[in-house]
């Protein structure tokens, strides 16, 4: 009973002591336009980025500071009714992921619903993605099939019947499901499973009526290699949001 004891003592110890967790601070900016087109027809277009502020050594190898993600995408959505529309877009992700350079090609559909429990707005968002990440070490070109479902909601600070103007908070957690991973890097490889990456925010808004300026906590946890070791994002996410030729505020919420 003793030796088994040390064992497994030994065994936890040797698991934390080579274990490669992250915990990682930066920003997340982000810019996003949201334009109507006619009464049934909207684009989105939003340029983000995740930028790792401080650098880090574990278990004696270093991860330098630097921007890990960018991307931009657009999105033309059809309006069924005041509550659901469905949208198609692409967008090209550009990722350092500590020396790793990967370029991802990504096409995706989705469908959003938005509905109101008084005083909250709620918007559902069900995205499949299809990803073509390229490794420019390697050269090689990989394929990954992705499902992101988010659930967001936004408080009024103020009375929108009487205003456009005013405060409000935001929340939203988004889940990634990785039907297949890529196997040519660390980008949209599935390491944990189905569900290896999830990301959550909580921030304080503002809108004059046509644009939006957020800043807020930013969380996200993605499982990164085989070895089952995570990354932790803590981040700082400023954001501004610009409707175009828009003045309905059932739709003033938007989740690029």
């Amino acid at each position: 009973m003793k030796k088994s004891i040390l064992l497994l003592f030994y065994l936890l110890v040797t698991r934390f002591a080579e274990a490669q967790d992250l915990n990682l601070m930066g920003l997340n900016p982000s810019y996003t336009q949201v334009g109507k087109l006619s009464n049934r027809f909207s684009y989105n277009l939003n340029i983000a980025s995740v930028v790792d502020a401080f650098d880090e050594t574990i278990a004696g190898k270093n991860f330098p500071k630097g921007q890990l993600h960018l991307v931009p995408q657009g999105v033309l959505a059809y309006k069924i009714n005041n509550y659901i529309n469905v949208g198609a877009g692409f967008g090209y992700g550009i990722h350092n992921i500590f020396g790793t350079r990967e370029y991802e090609p990504r096409w995706l559909a989705q469908t959003t619903i938005q509905h109101k429990i008084a005083p909250l707005t709620f918007s559902h968002r069900l995205r499949y993605e299809l990803r073509q990440p390229y490794n420019a070490q390697t050269k090689i070109t990989s394929k990954a099939d992705i499902v992101r479902y988010q659930l967001g909601a936004v408080l009024p600070l103020y009375n929108p019947k009487v205003s456009k103007k005013g405060m409000y908070l935001t929340a939203s957690n988004e889940v990634f499901l990785y039907v297949n991973g890529a196997t040519n890097g660390p980008v949209s490889s599935k390491n944990g499973g189905l569900l290896s990456e999830d990301w959550a925010n909580l921030s304080l808004g503002y809108t004059n009526g046509r644009t939006r300026f957020e800043a807020g906590y930013c969380f996200q946890t993605l499982v990164r290699n085989a070895a089952k070791d995570v990354r932790r994002l803590n981040l700082l996410q400023v954001g501004v949001i610009h409707t175009i030729n828009w003045d309905d505020l059932q739709v003033w919420y938007y989740l690029p």
